[in-house]
């Protein structure tokens, strides 16, 4: 495997896990109800949460904007890739936006978590 075709596995990955996010979203606004399957710790009971609005209100914007933004630096990487043309630049401002988006937003989860459960 290329160093090209890696970066490629990366940033769709990257991407991937955005639109995947942005459904969860989706699915917990339209449901008004919480997954498992939605960046939840494992071994938390969903049955025990206090108030359920509450956490999809606190959380849910926040659930969002993280998946949206994985989508757009999955992009970005995705579209260098394609074109070819390799900016460091956009690369490092993708990457450094991406991780600290992720440390957000599991500061922000976690917070929720301890709040309403």
């Amino acid at each position: 495997m290329t160093d090209s075709s890696f970066y490629i596995l990366i940033d769709l990955f990257i991407a991937g896990c955005g639109i995947y996010i942005i459904v969860q979203y989706i699915l917990m606004i339209r449901s008004r109800e919480l997954r498992q399957n939605m960046m939840m710790p494992k071994d938390l009971k969903l049955e025990k949460c206090r108030d359920v609005e509450g956490y999809i209100h606190e959380i849910g914007t926040k659930q969002l904007v993280y998946g949206i933004v994985a989508v757009l630096c999955g992009g970005a990487g995705l579209a260098q890739d394609a074109i070819g043309l390799y900016n460091v630049y956009v690369s490092t401002i993708s990457m450094v936006v991406f991780f600290i988006l992720c440390i957000w937003y599991g500061l922000a989860s976690k917070k929720a978590i301890e709040k309403f459960w």
